[in-house]
């Protein structure tokens, strides 16, 4: 790779319009939880090295049709890549509990990364190396595994699932702070992707940090900016709506329960404009119908018919007697 090229588009829009893609020759970190994105970004940057003819060594912990199969949702073709030597890929079995020695293991690694002339060095599970107990170990086990990697030249992108236990947890905020950028993806209920950029050397102006996006996942293209509800971040560490959104007032927010904002200002408005009327006034209640005594109806209707019959079966037996 040219040394001119500081930077290369990791291939997420939002990323590479906002910093300008990541940094040749430094560290890479993205996490996430299985399913929430990170390993489509891992494939959307394998797919950017490959059309600027890089050479890429990826050491995988999983099965080649899994990874495949995530690739070919950005549109990158791992088997053919792998078919014409853009891609070599080692395998490991990653196993709970399972320690590598940091700086001994990555050098084998990167040995075999400079002998195919790799320029990119992508680690799918760096579990093995960091992952140590106790957990006071750990700050000193981060620096090492990323000054081996710094130290190598490569381009290094490092992954990590999402930490659970408090070892990982460590890991995790330690490899935050030594990594050159720091990258986690998530997804919520509603199935919405999101990016936050916690660390970046060499922020770009106007930005800062942590910056936090959502995303949307295009298929064979992988992620792309949801422009109706990009976040910006605050200096309080939280996130609000860009500036043009903020005109909804206290009263339509009171109401929203997670309307958008264009919505909730119709709304108020048209809620301002019905104050302005009187109510229209409430009509007189209709007068209850008379009730009809059926009793006493149907007592004089039978009294009547009874003395009807009466009355024409006396005249019809004088007439037949007569």
């Amino acid at each position: 790779m040219s040394k001119k090229i500081m930077k290369v588009p990791i291939g997420i829009p939002v990323l590479d319009d906002k910093f300008s893609g990541i940094y040749v020759g430094h560290v890479t970190f993205l996490t996430g939880a299985s399913g929430e994105g990170r390993e489509v970004a891992v494939s959307a940057a394998l797919n950017s090295f490959y059309r600027l003819d890089e050479q890429v060594l990826a050491v995988f912990a999983e099965s080649d049709d899994r990874i495949a199969l995530r690739a070919r949702e950005v549109g990158y073709d791992l088997e053919k890549a792998a078919e014409i030597g853009a891609l070599s890929i080692l395998y490991h079995s990653y196993k709970p509990g399972e320690v590598l020695p940091v700086r001994e293991s990555l050098e084998e690694i990167i040995a075999e990364a400079h002998r195919i002339s790799a320029a990119v060095l992508f680690i799918q599970d760096a579990r093995p190396w960091l992952e140590v107990h106790p957990v006071s170990a750990v700050p000193e086990r981060v620096a090492e595994f990323v000054s081996t990697l710094e130290e190598s030249g490569l381009t290094a992108i490092v992954a990590l699932p999402e930490p659970v236990s408090a070892a990982a947890k460590k890991v995790w905020e330690e490899m935050k702070n030594n990594s050159s950028v720091a990258i986690q993806f998530r997804r919520d209920r509603l199935g919405n992707y999101f990016m936050k950029v916690f660390t970046y050397m060499g922020l770009t102006v106007n930005v800062s940090l942590p910056y936090e996006t959502q995303l949307k996942f295009v298929p064979h293209e992988g992620f792309v900016k949801d422009v109706a509800s990009e976040a910006i971040p605050t200096s309080s560490d939280e996130f609000q709506m860009p500036a043009e959104r903020k005109e909804a007032s206290a009263a339509a927010v009171s109401f929203s329960h997670g309307a958008e904002p264009e919505m909730m200002d119709m709304t108020q408005s048209i809620l301002g404009q019905l104050s302005h009327f009187e109510p229209p006034p409430k009509p007189d209640p209709a007068p209850m119908p008379e009730r009809r005594d059926r009793t006493k109806y149907s007592f004089a209707a039978a009294e009547a018919e009874t003395k009807k019959r009466a009355k024409y079966s006396f005249a019809a037996a004088m007439k037949e007697d007569g």
